[in-house]
This record gives C-alpha cells, sequence and structure tokens, in this order.
C-alpha cells in the first residue's frame, strides 16, 4: 500500500506526518526517525535500533536506555578493568 500526502512545512522547518502513515509504519510519540536527502528528495523512515558505539544494528542488548552490541559491551567490560581499585 502506497501513502501519498501533501504537505506544508511551517515556519519552525516542520511537517506533519499523517496518522495514517504514522498507524501503517508502526510510528509513536519518542520514536526516532532516520532523515536522508539527497540533490532532489528527503527520505524518512523509522530508525532501526542501532549500538551507541558503532551502529551496527547485530547483536544488541540493553544497557539502561540505551542499545549496544555484544562486542562493544565485552570491550567496555575489559577496559572498565583498569577503574577497579
Amino acid at each position: 500500500m502506497i501513502f501519498t500526502n501533501f504537505r506544508e512545512i511551517d515556519k519552525a522547518g516542520r511537517i506533519v506526518i499523517s496518522k495514517d502513515i504514522r498507524k501503517h509504519l508502526n510510528i509513536h510519540p519518542g520514536d526516532i526517525l532516520h532523515i536522508n536527502a539527497d540533490d532532489n528528495s528527503v527520505i524518512i523512515k523509522k530508525a532501526e535500533p542501532s549500538c551507541v558505539f558503532c551502529n551496527t544494528i547485530e547483536d544488541l542488548i540493553t544497557f539502561g536506555d540505551k542499545q549496544v552490541c555484544r562486542s562493544c559491551a565485552r570491550k567496555l567490560a575489559e577496559d572498565s578493568s583498569i577503574y577497579t581499585e
């Protein structure tokens, strides 16, 4: 299914994503969107969770409210050993 809307950009540079598109893409308040632009277009899509350190989207675990891949988590655990007394 293809959704098409025409929206005006407000003075602050914002646009509204219609309810039907948000529902179709499962976008909720607080979600992060990934915005790409080239010479002629802007692409907006729901961001995939990724590691806060290396941006990989594979093998993620949640630490607090952040996503960290297991590889970076291991590196952090190894590096943190220098801080123990």
